[in-house]
């Protein structure tokens, strides 16, 4: 079985564990995973006095069966740590980022995947070394930080931008159910790793930062 057989086979058995998370458990494990979140959050977009830096947060809308992240958007809104969320292009396969400020600024229709977009008037931010945490999607996770997106490559692409224009890829954060974290995710070349891993019950975090 290849990669792309391996990622395919995953990917249907991670969901199905996913969507088995219901009602109060899933609740109380959202509850603790934003948690675990907003103090990676507090790290990275706050300065010893809790005030914002300035850097933004590159956060999604969940769709399905995903995490609900969005009290984590609301956190750093509260507080003045900006966001942005992305916009995609189906036919390029890329995204572009646009700053929020609250729900309202998200287009009524959805995006090529049913995922909410900000509307196209929204400010965009062209410059990406204004982003300071990165919140990223995923189906699993595993202990060596490869990530089993959704096969669109959209933020593989994404995480290639940074390296050319002299920047520092941000640091990427997964937030995820604990039964989204297996023994090993299949890899290709072309696949990143994240920084760091939260769930409801463990926080896992690279000794060596980006890579």
């Amino acid at each position: 079985m290849n990669v792309r057989e391996q990622k395919i086979e995953l990917r249907r058995a991670l969901e199905a564990k996913r969507g088995a998370i219901t009602g109060p458990e899933r609740e109380a494990k959202e509850r603790a995973i934003n948690a675990a979140t907003l103090a990676v959050c507090q790290e990275h977009l706050l300065d010893g006095t809790g005030t914002p830096t300035g850097q933004a947060l590159f956060t999604y809308m969940p769709i399905r069966t995903e995490v609900d992240v969005t009290p984590v958007m609301d956190w750093c809104l509260t507080r003045g740590v900006p966001v942005v969320l992305s916009r995609t292009d189906r036919e390029r396969k890329t995204m572009s980022l646009y700053s929020v400020t609250s729900l309202a600024d998200l287009a009524a229709e959805t995006g090529p995947w049913g995922i909410r977009e900000p509307k196209a008037t929204q400010p965009e931010l062209a410059d990406l070394g204004q982003i300071g945490l990165i919140l990223v999607p995923g189906l699993g996770f595993d202990r060596e930080f490869g990530r089993l997106g959704y096969g669109g490559g959209f933020y593989d692409r994404f995480m290639q931008r940074f390296e050319p224009l002299g920047l520092v890829r941000p640091y990427c954060l997964a937030a995820a159910f604990q039964v989204q974290v297996v023994e090993r995710v299949p890899l290709g070349w072309h696949d990143f790793r994240v920084d760091e891993i939260v769930t409801e019950s463990i926080r896992l975090k690279r000794k060596e930062g980006n890579g």
